[in-house]
């Protein structure tokens, strides 16, 4: 087998497990923290620190990370994992023990996804990307499907405790997975955070900003689900998974069309996705299931247009000022927009409302790679 072939095949291999490991965690952590006994604001809390977490975290990542290789980090990454999940399991019992989750979480999630960016880059080196980045995220979706269902089973029926096992093995799984792939040497980034920000045009600060939106109202939605809807992990994991179906089939026969009319198609997915989000917070029976698997498809338009676009920007800067400078920025958005919508209307759904009036707005704030 060519050697790049393999270390692509490797890479994908690694993608698939490690996203799968996470996810069985790390999807239904605000169900988790809620039936602890924490309050929906104390959720919040622990949502927001891991946000301000990450702005720390990769301007550090930044100055010291291109010393060690992916496969270091990887192994600190995975020993923040086992004392999140550990911690989780047996020693949340106060306000501090959930401050310290968050911090634990944050740790191993920064380092966890700047590798994990920088993995993709190497595989997405030119400007049709389309059928690249739609490979990356059917791979995302065949994980978080599965994650999904299998979590849902084993924390309505048993406790935490086996999936910490199982996560940890499969996490371990791919670390070994990945030490096979030759890896060169990482150069010193060329330009600080601030280069980010002196390059991407301030119009699309605006757009990213605001899309963040979609990212406030992915963390809140589960716990509404589990609110307002159906108090199991089951029913939010179904959800997940018609989301996921639908998600992989639109992938299939978008990504690959999708290179040469990006900004096009920008407003009207943005549209599309607010008018389903508007349909599935004001359906309260199962009946939400239907929207959540029609939101499968239009979401998924949203994501391959947005994802196509944040890899071309990339390409404007080196790889690890990028990748840093944006995990900072969008945090900053999702700190913002978690603070005025939750603390201000004061509940999920009115924190929804608010969520969709940013993301509409953002349809109409185009995205452009040049000044």
């Amino acid at each position: 087998m060519n050697s790049t072939i393999k270390d692509i095949t490797y890479t994908r291999m690694y993608l698939l497990l490690s996203a799968l490991a996470k996810n069985l965690l790390g999807t239904f952590n605000c169900i988790y923290l809620y039936k602890q006994g924490f309050s929906v604001i104390e959720v919040a809390i622990w949502i927001l620190i891991t946000y301000i977490g990450y702005m720390i975290f990769q301007p550090i990542l930044l100055k010291y990370g291109h010393k060690f290789s992916n496969k270091v980090l990887l192994l600190v990454s995975f020993v923040f994992f086992i004392s999140t999940y550990i911690e989780l399991a047996f020693y949340l019992d106060s306000l501090f023990s959930l401050i310290l989750n968050a911090i634990l979480y944050t740790c191993y999630n920064s380092i966890f996804w700047n590798v994990r960016h920088n993995l993709e880059f190497t595989t997405l080196n030119d400007k049709k990307i389309g059928r690249k980045v739609g490979i990356l995220l059917i791979i995302s979706q065949i994980s978080e499907i599965t994650a999904a269902m299998i979590s849902a089973v084993i924390l309505d029926n048993f406790s935490i405790v086996p999936l910490v096992i199982i996560s940890s093995i499969l996490m371990f799984i791919s670390l070994i997975i990945i030490f096979p792939i030759d890896e060169k040497r990482k150069k010193k980034p060329s330009g600080s955070i601030i280069a980010y920000f002196k390059t991407v045009p301030k119009i699309t600060l605006f757009h990213l900003a605001l899309r963040e939106a979609s990212t406030v109202m992915t963390a809140f939605f589960p716990l509404y689900l589990y609110i307002y809807v159906s108090n199991t992990y089951s029913f939010a994991g179904l959800a997940n998974f018609f989301l996921g179906l639908a998600s992989m089939i639109f992938t299939y026969f978008l990504s690959k069309r999708i290179d040469d009319k990006r900004e096009s198609y920008l407003l009207l997915c943005t549209v599309l996705i607010c008018l389903i989000y508007l349909l599935k917070i004001n359906i309260t029976t199962e009946f939400v299931l239907v929207i959540v698997f029609i939101e499968g498809f239009i979401k998924q338009f949203f994501n391959v247009v947005n994802n196509n676009n944040y890899y071309l920007l990339g390409q404007k800067l080196d790889r690890l000022t990028y990748i840093c400078g944006n995990e900072c920025f969008i945090n900053i958005a999702r700190v913002s927009i978690t603070l005025i919508g939750l603390f201000l209307t004061g509940s999920i759904p009115k924190l929804m409302y608010f969520c969709i009036g940013l993301l509409v707005l953002s349809g109409f704030v185009p995205f452009k790679t040049k000044k």
